[in-house]
């Protein structure tokens, strides 16, 4: 944990000397400058997870327990989908020709407290999918299957 606030620190620092920098800066700044993607890459993996954090103390403290129930298994997991996470965020930073970091940090975070979104989505289907939108909804599917003409009409 302990080198994760180092990194966010770390990389907060540096994103802060690449947006004030300019042509009289020291020459290692100048080579931040020209390599602020990684930086700035770095920097929104640390926001996402600290949103994945904070979305698992959010659920623990909704439970009315405390740090003392943490465990470290359950805050393992959003780790291992953090790749799958990151991803549109930083290609939607990629894509973007908006120079605001701030905004791409806030969508970090909040893509990281709702990671569960993905795996919820990928769970394998138990019964068949009522969907809401379409016509009947599945009502009358047995009847439709025994007699291929319709219903009767009376």
């Amino acid at each position: 944990m302990f080198i994760y606030f180092v990194v966010f620190a770390t990389t907060g620092a540096f994103m802060v000397l690449i947006v004030n920098a300019d042509e009289t800066s020291q020459p290692w700044i100048a080579l931040l400058v020209r390599n602020h993607a990684i930086v700035y890459a770095w920097h929104l993996g640390c926001w996402m997870v600290m949103g994945m954090f904070t979305n698992y103390y959010w659920d623990l403290f909704n439970l009315g327990k405390g740090l003392e129930s943490m465990q470290a298994l359950r805050i393992g997991l959003p780790l291992l989908v953090s790749p799958f996470v990151f991803m549109p965020v930083y290609n939607l930073w990629l894509a973007s020709s908006s120079q605001s970091y701030m905004l791409f940090a806030v969508i970090a975070i909040q893509s990281g407290f709702f990671w569960q979104a993905l795996l919820t989505k990928v769970a394998p289907l138990d019964r068949a999918p009522s969907i809401p939108w379409s016509v009947n909804n599945g009502v009358n599917r047995n009847a439709r299957a025994s007699n291929p003409q319709g219903p009767e009409l009376s």
